[in-house]
C-alpha cells in the first residue's frame, strides 16, 4: 500500500492545474472511446468511469465532478448526433453515468484517505516500536553496568561468577532487541545475523585476556523472533559454559557454534578443550537451557569430540523459511 501511494503524484496545490489535469485526462479518455466507435462500432462510455476514478484518486471529488461534467458532455454530444436514439434511451443512460460517476469520485477520494491514515498509522507504530527497542536497550544496558559495578566490588568469588553469569544473559537479550529493527514482513529473524552478532560478543569479550576464538557455521534461515531469542540464549549458555570449564590454565582453543536448516533442525556448539560433559547440574544455567529447549520442542545430547565436547540440540521440526 505504502508503495502503491509513492507512486501517486502529490496533489497540486492549485485547483486551476487540477482542473485542467482533469480535463486533459478526460479528453484522452474521449479520444479512446471515439477510436473504439470507429473500429468496433460500438461506444465504450464506461471508459469515462476510469476518468473519474483516476482523477479523484490523484486529486480529490471536485475534480471528479469536473471530469463528470465533461465525461457527460461528450455522451451528450454523441447521443445527440444523427442516428443516435434521444431522448427515450439516452437520457436514462446519461442519468445512470453521473449517479454512479458522482459515487465513484466520493469513494475514490475516500479510498486515498484511507490509504493515507493506513500508512500514517504504519508509520507511527514502526516509530513507536523504534522508539520502545531503543529504550529496552538502553534499560538493559542499565542493568548492566549496574551488575558490571556490583561484580567489581568486594563481593565473593561465587558471586562475581553469578553477576558475569546474568551480564552475559542480558547481553544476549540485548542482542535479539537490536535484531528486532531488522524483522521482516512476517516478524522475523534471520538467525545467521543474530547468532553471529551473538558470537562476535564472545570474541570481543575473550580478545586479549583468553586466548580464545568463538567460530560461527549458521545457515541463513529465518526464524520467529521469540524462537530466535531462545535459540540466541541456548548458544549463550553453552558458549560460556564451555569458556568457563573447557580451557583451564590459558590453555588456546575453540568453541564452534553450528546451525543447520534440516528436519529437525540442529544447533551444535563444540570445543577442542578438556571436555565438559554437562552444564553444572541444579546451576540456573542448567535449569535454563533444559527449559529453553523443552520450550522449543527439543532435546539435547552431550558428546565427547575427541578432543573436547559437543554438544548436539536437536529442535522440533516446524517449517522456517
Amino acid at each position: 500500500m505504502e508503495r502503491f501511494l509513492r507512486i501517486l503524484p502529490p496533489r497540486p496545490g492549485s485547483y486551476a492545474l487540477r482542473y485542467f489535469l482533469t480535463t486533459i485526462i478526460v479528453v484522452l479518455c474521449a479520444v479512446l472511446v471515439s477510436q473504439l466507435h470507429r473500429d468496433a462500432n460500438t461506444y465504450g462510455y464506461f471508459i469515462f468511469y476510469f476518468a473519474v476514478f483516476l482523477t479523484s484518486i490523484l486529486f480529490d471529488h471536485m475534480s471528479g465532478f469536473v471530469a463528470t461534467a465533461l465525461s457527460a458532455g461528450f455522451m451528450y454530444y454523441w447521443l445527440k448526433t444523427p442516428g443516435a436514439v434521444w431522448p427515450d434511451e439516452g437520457a436514462p443512460l446519461l442519468g445512470v453515468f453521473v449517479a454512479i460517476a458522482i459515487g465513484v469520485a466520493f469513494v475514490s477520494e475516500g479510498l486515498r484517505k484511507a490509504w493515507e491514515r493506513a500508512v500514517e498509522a504504519e508509520r507511527m507504530k514502526d516509530l513507536l516500536l523504534e522508539e520502545l527497542r531503543h529504550r529496552t536497550k538502553n534499560d538493559l544496558a542499565m542493568v548492566t553496568s549496574v551488575l558490571a559495578l556490583q561484580a567489581r566490588g568486594k563481593v565473593s568469588e561465587e558471586t562475581r561468577t553469578a553477576l558475569q553469569d546474568a551480564m552475559s544473559r542480558i547481553r544476549a537479550i540485548s542482542g535479539a532487541h537490536d535484531q528486532l529493527g531488522k524483522l521482516d514482513a512476517q516478524g522475523r529473524i534471520d538467525i545467521k545475523d543474530y547468532l553471529g552478532a551473538l558470537c562476535a560478543h564472545f570474541n570481543d569479550s575473550v580478545q586479549g585476556i583468553r586466548p580464545l576464538t568463538v567460530v560461527v557455521d549458521v545457515d541463513s534461515v529465518s526464524l520467529p523472533a521469540s524462537e530466535a531469542q531462545s535459540i540466541g540464549l541456548i548458544v549463550n549458555e553453552l558458549v560460556t559454559n564451555a569458556v568457563k570449564h573447557a580451557f583451564p590454565e590459558e590453555r588456546i582453543g575453540t568453541v564452534k557454534v553450528t546451525f543447520r536448516n534440516q528436519t529437525p533442525r540442529l544447533l551444535t556448539v563444540e570445543d577442542n578443550g578438556i571436555g565438559v560433559e554437562s552444564i553444572e547440574k541444579g546451576g540456573i544455567g542448567s535449569r535454563l537451557t533444559g527449559l529453553l529447549v523443552q520450550q522449543l520442542g527439543g532435546t539435547i545430547v552431550w558428546e565427547r569430540a575427541e578432543p573436547g565436547c559437543r554438544v548436539r540440540v536437536i529442535l522440533g521440526s516446524s517449517a522456517a523459511t
